[in-house]
This record gives C-alpha cells, structure tokens and sequence, in this order.
C-alpha cells in the first residue's frame, strides 16, 4: 500500500492562519520611526543551517558582545607567540652548532659529535613548535567568533612550547655521551 497523495513542501503543514515572524532586533531607541529591524538572514529551512550562520545568537535573539580587552589581549599574545615560534624555530634548525656554542661559553673542552641527532630533534622540534602555534590561533580566533574568554588559549600553548623546546633541548644534549660525561667531570664533588 502505498500513499499516492503529494509530499508537503516547506511550511504547508503549519496551522491555518499561522504566518511565521521573525525575531525582532533589540534597537537603542524604540520609538524613533527611522529604526527599521534589520532583513533576517536567509535560510534554507533547516534549523542547522541557522545555527551555524549565528552560533553565538542567544535564546531571545541578541548576540553576547565581543569582549574588547580579551581580544586585544588574545592578539597581542598571539602576535608575540609569533615571534617566539619564528626564533624558537630558526635556533632548533642550527641545534648542533648552538650546543657548541653553549660548551665553549661553559669552557667544556668537548666537541658536539651527535650532530644527526642533534638536527633531527631540531627539524621535528621546529615542526611541533609551528604546529602548536597553528592550533593556538584556531583555537583562540574559534573562541572569539564564539565570544568566549580567549587569552588563556595563547597562554596555555607558549608553556606547552616551552616544554617542548626544553625536551629537545635535554634529549640533543643527552644524544652525545662525551658531552653527559664532560659535564659530570666539571660539577664539583663533595
């Protein structure tokens, strides 16, 4: 048995008499006769749609403001996280010879042999390093078109990069056994 009648189209199943409003803007001045509501944004019927064209919309219709301070807050971390990343990165690429330099600032009389190791940790630490950066920009430009507190985002990621860059150091200078063996040599024994 099948049902031989048309399908509905949007909206023919709605009530007799019933014609659907659009939510109504909050405007400074209600009474001015200028104030006109703005067009509702166009929508394809599906409820989803209309949530993610508006996902910070609240039930009555108004949009929670952007916090100001927290944004320029979050940019300027952000732009500082930039610059970390760009130095964090072209010193992990030259690891090896920045190893070297820090033995003869220290007068250790050894040479960085584990140079392979040292540049391998320094290209996969440079790359976590951008990686980390990248994911703390979406995340922070993700929370403010939410409008959501953002500035702990930056925060959070530069002791992440911080952590990193202090586990490649210690594994390059641990990669070579004369440098573990000087070091121990120079510290003063009781």
């Amino acid at each position: 048995m099948t049902d031989e009648r048309p399908k509905p189209k949007y909206g023919e199943l709605a009530p007799e008499g019933w014609v659907w409003q659009p939510p109504h803007q909050a405007t400074p001045d209600a009474d001015a006769p200028s104030a006109s509501p703005a067009p509702a944004p166009a929508s394809s019927g599906r409820p989803a749609v209309a949530a993610r064209q508006a996902p910070a919309a609240a039930a009555d219709g108004s949009q929670k403001p952007v916090a100001v301070g927290d944004l320029v807050f979050t940019v300027i971390l952000l732009v500082i996280g930039f610059f970390a990343t760009a130095n964090t990165v072209t010193s992990l690429l030259t690891l090896p010879s920045i190893i070297q330099e820090v033995l003869d600032t220290q007068n250790l009389d050894v040479t960085y042999t584990a140079t392979t190791a040292g540049t391998l940790l320094g290209v996969v630490g440079s790359v976590l390093t951008v990686l980390l950066y990248g994911l703390a920009v979406w995340l922070s430009v993700k929370a403010v078109r939410a409008r959501r507190t953002a500035f702990y985002i930056p925060l959070g990621v530069a002791v992440l990069s911080f952590m990193l860059l202090f586990f490649v150091l210690i594994l390059a200078f641990f990669a070579d056994g004369a440098i573990v063996n000087a070091i121990l040599d120079s510290s003063p024994r009781p």
